[in-house]
């Protein structure tokens, strides 16, 4: 019998602040709450919050997410970004048995298909999440997604390139090519919405809710302050995926 085809709503960035006033000079919160409240989120399976919950990692931030996800109909999968500070974090989500010598990663299934999530909050993915990952896919019969905050590549974004890249691209790019059954990668960080490949893989960079950065100034330049969020159909034989940005606020 052919799987369902599922659908996965990515928010990311949401660099949500202490409380309700602005982060540099953008409503952050109203931000996330439209995209969270799209109509094109309705009707999901899985809901992914890719990293940069928080602006500064303050408690306030995180309740806020909180408060507006404990309404919600479907799982959440969260992971931390280089904002996020896991400790604080924790007192907040439900990360038990995803947290392992203070790094939050984890495998999780439904309908019968395997999600990866891995923390590269510190800019890179440990050596510990790499073997696990390694195995861990090694067991899964079928396609496999993975979801982190850094993407995995250079994304000719010539700002977040140059300062905020991953930092050992070249080990973690290594052991995901060697994972056959791991075509889709799923990332934030760059608040840009862009596509990229190495090997046979293809990293989806999800834009932000908080802000899009211009990729083509190798200089901080706002682009837009309207938020981005994606939508992933992901079937049998076939994923698409669509970017959604609201109207400027």
């Amino acid at each position: 019998m052919e799987r369902r085809v599922l659908k996965i709503g990515q928010i990311s960035d949401t660099h949500i602040g202490e409380n309700a006033s602005p982060v540099q000079d953008i409503d952050v919160r109203k931000n996330f709450l439209t995209a969270y409240n799209s109509e094109t989120m309705k009707g999901l399976d899985l809901l992914v919050i890719s990293g940069d919950l928080a602006d500064n990692a303050t408690p306030g931030a995180y309740e806020f997410v909180a408060q507006v996800l404990k309404d919600c109909k479907v799982p959440v999968c969260v992971i931390p970004g280089n904002h996020d500070d896991l400790e604080v974090m924790e007192k907040y989500f439900d990360l038990k048995g995803k947290v392992h010598n203070g790094k939050c990663y984890y495998r999780y299934d439904i309908d019968g298909r395997s999600i990866f999530f891995l923390d590269s909050a510190d800019g890179t993915v440990s050596s510990e999440q790499l073997t696990w990952l390694e195995q861990e896919t090694a067991k899964v019969d079928g396609e496999v997604l993975l979801f982190l905050h850094h993407p995995p590549c250079h994304c000719d974004h010539k700002f977040m390139d140059l300062r905020y890249a991953m930092k050992n691209i070249d080990e973690v790019q290594a052991t995901l090519l060697k994972i056959k059954n791991l075509k889709h990668i799923f990332v934030g960080h760059y608040h840009s919405e862009m596509l990229e490949h190495f090997g046979d893989k293809t990293v989806y960079v999800t834009p932000s809710t908080q802000m899009q950065i211009d990729p083509n100034i190798s200089v901080f330049c706002l682009s837009s302050a309207a938020p981005g969020w994606r939508v992933i159909e992901w079937g049998e034989n076939f994923l698409e995926t669509k970017v959604y940005f609201s109207k400027t606020p």
